[in-house]
């Protein structure tokens, strides 16, 4: 769209207009760097935190697009990562939770990254795009990558420490043999010695490289922190005052929600120093521990912006800025002390809201912010409207493209979320000045509990005020109905093994020229079990008739599921690949 491709538009000289450009040569379209910070909730200074050093992100929301209300479809990492890649909603894509992976749900989705390959794009991925560990092969053009580098750093002591915790872990108890270790550390160690740290290093490089194709690229970036455990390097801890950092202004529920509005902080009790922080409805941390708590997300959030930074500076060096759209995005927001909860898993407005930045070269309103909701489903979409390619018909969001030349240009005005916390399905709407939620029964899909916030009275959605506006509840009810149908939410996806009585033996044969990745999914829906196996050589497998497995070759131009019969003794894996990807 820019760039290069002013020559290929159809509309010259209308860019206020919706984005229209004509099919043109593959290799006359932008770039696309996607970076995706875990956890990252809008508390930067581009956004109205003073307190926070985002120097890096601020440079890139001064040259390109900060939408101030981005949502996403769910808080939490794995459906919220699929829903925005596949550019569907949780209920199309059967992925609300995070043990199921898109693909048994939705086996023939396409995702964003394998879209732009169909159409001419090298995709790159390093590390968390999708959720972990499922990177999903053939969404790239080469192996996905992780670096070789740790994230915790944890010291002799703090695993004795976990050790001596796990000791008083009672059997029945679901930390069990799942204890982690501390929930913060603060290595003195040089950045690239972390493993985001190392994973700039790697995107540097692969940028270097690719600068020199002349075919377009999409380089995606997943940085891990400021996701738990919090570690970044020390010297990020030491840009900042502890007992100066500001506490949350409303920890305590929203008053007259119920008790599912706000979770159970069970993450933060994964941890070992952590086990004992309550549910928001039970009580709140102390001051101190509250402010050591946001005291580590913020070094982790300036560590990340560091390597921001670099990735920017790269493009500079590498002279591809100016032909290269680059979008920051995270997959949901994180409480830290607000409503009680050091979490995410919500559908509150503090969960569901993240910060989206796109830098399109020469877009008018580059360094603006635009105050329309849009959904983090409407990426796919407003990629392809940028880059110029066709936006599928199968796509739930809609492009946002036109908001980066007039940020007050009109959009859906609406945006929507959901959350399970079984046995109910909370499905809620934003709209400009509301919320509203309501929480349904899996089984039978009838209505538990309903929320109303008034954002124009309330931004902090602290008191919850259904029953109070009658015509404005009717409305919202019929809304979201309309795209969150009411229905039996069954988490089992339709890929999965049959419950094994008859063992078996077979002989996996690799006939693929690469390697491939073998994962059993268990009768849950759920991948476990992955195990490699080269190219030209056999494994013997030790299993259950109708049993299934998910075949996948690592460079993305390979897979197929197979389910183990009666009689099979060998089966040749390579020689049936389904819809796979040049």
């Amino acid at each position: 769209m820019f760039g290069r491709l002013f020559q290929c538009m159809l509309l010259a000289g209308t860019l206020a207009a919706p984005f229209v450009v004509a099919v043109c040569d593959a290799a006359e379209r932008p770039n696309v760097l996607l970076i995706s910070i875990d956890d990252l909730r809008p508390e930067l200074k581009c956004y109205g935190a003073g307190h926070i050093l985002s120097p890096n992100i601020d440079r890139l929301a001064e040259s390109g697009v900060v939408f101030d209300r981005c949502y996403v479809q769910v808080a939490v990492c794995n459906p919220s990562r699929a829903s925005t890649f596949t550019g569907l909603r949780p209920d199309r894509l059967g992925c609300w939770t995070l043990p199921v992976h898109f693909r048994e749900s939705m086996p023939d989705a396409v995702t964003l990254p394998q879209y732009f390959r169909q159409h001419g794009y090298t995709c790159e991925g390093i590390g968390k795009i999708f959720h972990n560990p499922w990177q999903d092969p053939r969404s790239w053009s080469r192996p996905h990558q992780w670096p070789d580098a740790k994230l915790t750093h944890y010291s002799p002591e703090q695993k004795a420490f976990r050790a001596k915790v796990a000791e008083t872990i009672e059997e029945d108890d679901w930390r069990h043999n799942n204890l982690r270790g501390v929930i913060a550390n603060a290595p003195d160690i040089d950045d690239v010695e972390h493993m985001d740290g190392a994973m700039t290093v790697m995107a540097v490089d692969r940028l270097k490289e690719l600068s020199q194709s002349e075919q377009p690229f999409l380089l995606a970036v997943g940085y891990i922190q400021p996701h738990l455990p919090w570690c970044p390097p020390k010297r990020w801890w030491d840009k900042y005052d502890r007992d100066s950092l500001p506490l949350a202004d409303n920890p305590y529920p929203p008053k007259n929600a119920p008790e599912v509005s706000v979770g159970t902080n069970y993450e933060m009790t994964h941890y070992a120093d952590a086990i004992d922080v309550p549910k928001p409805h039970e009580g709140s941390v102390s001051d101190a521990d509250a402010r050591r708590y946001r005291h580590a997300y913020f070094a982790s959030v300036s560590f990340i912006d560091a390597q921001v930074g670099k990735l920017l500076d790269a493009l500079d060096e590498q002279q591809l800025a100016d032909n290269t759209i680059v979008v920051l995005w995270s997959d949901h927001g994180w409480k830290l002390g607000e409503h009680n909860g050091w979490s995410k898993m919500t559908n509150l407005e503090i969960d569901t809201r993240i910060p989206m930045i796109i830098r399109a070269p020469e877009a008018k309103a580059n360094g603006q912010h635009t105050n329309r909701i849009v959904e983090s489903l409407d990426l796919f979409p407003t990629l392809c409207d940028l880059t110029g390619l066709p936006i599928p018909e199968f796509l739930d969001g809609h492009s946002a493209a036109s908001l980066l030349n007039d940020p007050a240009a009109p959009h859906t005005g609406v945006a929507y979320s959901q959350y399970i916390w079984r046995p109910l399905i909370g499905n809620s709407i934003r709209t400009d000045r509301w919320r509203y939620v309501e929480w349904r029964d899996m089984d039978d899909a009838t209505i538990k509990h309903q929320e109303l916030y008034d954002h124009k009275n309330d931004p902090d959605e602290n008191v919850n005020v259904f029953g109070q506006h009658p015509e404005v509840e009717d409305d919202l009810h019929i809304r979201v109905q309309k795209v969150l149908v009411p229905h039996k939410i069954v988490l089992r996806p339709r890929i999965h093994s049959a419950r094994g009585t008859q063992r078996t033996n077979v002989t996996l044969n690799n006939g693929y020229d690469g390697k491939v990745r073998v994962t059993w999914i268990n009768p849950l829906g759920q991948r476990r079990n992955t195990f490699d196996i080269p190219a030209k050589e056999k494994r013997p497998l030790n299993t259950f008739v109708g049993h299934v497995f998910s075949i996948e070759s690592l460079d993305g131009r390979y897979h197929e599921l197979i389910t183990i019969g009666r009689n099979d003794e060998i089966l040749r894996l390579g020689d049936r690949p389904m819809a796979a990807d040049k």
